[in-house]
């Protein structure tokens, strides 16, 4: 079960009042996901703090806050350069960086873990713990 927008989320079915609670969960900063699911036919919705090792059996569909962190100028122009197709040298003039430092930090990044959120390299020593969605029904 892949993360959907919040939008999304909302329209899996839940009472109005729900949908006003949900909103004003998901602002609150230490919340990183909500989760849907079917309890006995009725719909309902758990907050996380965390990612959990494994979706709770009968999850219906999940909603994950989007990681931005901020981003170095040479991080910005590697971003313009894998996303938005600029070459090296138009990336690090937009961003005003030496386009050799975006040519070494796209070479640092090859062979390397990438997060799926936010695409920065995950260094040695750090752990990414992304939840088991296989044990979650579809």
């Amino acid at each position: 079960m892949s993360p959907m927008p919040f939008d999304v989320f909302l329209d899996l079915g839940f009472s109005d009042n729900l949908r006003h609670v949900l909103r004003v969960t998901a602002d609150r900063d230490n919340v990183m996901a909500l989760s849907a699911h079917d309890k006995n036919g009725k719909l309902s919705a758990q907050a996380w703090e965390s990612l959990p090792e494994a979706w709770p059996d009968g999850t219906l569909g999940i909603w994950l806050r989007e990681c931005k962190p901020k981003r170095s100028r040479t991080m910005q122009a590697v971003d313009l350069v894998l996303n938005e197709g600029l070459s090296v040298y138009a990336a690090a003039k937009a961003v005003n960086v030496h386009q050799s430092a975006v040519h070494r930090a796209i070479q640092r990044r090859s062979d390397k873990n990438l997060c799926p959120c936010c695409r920065q390299v995950i260094r040695d020593g750090f752990d990414l713990k992304i939840p088991d969605q296989s044990s979650a029904s579809s």
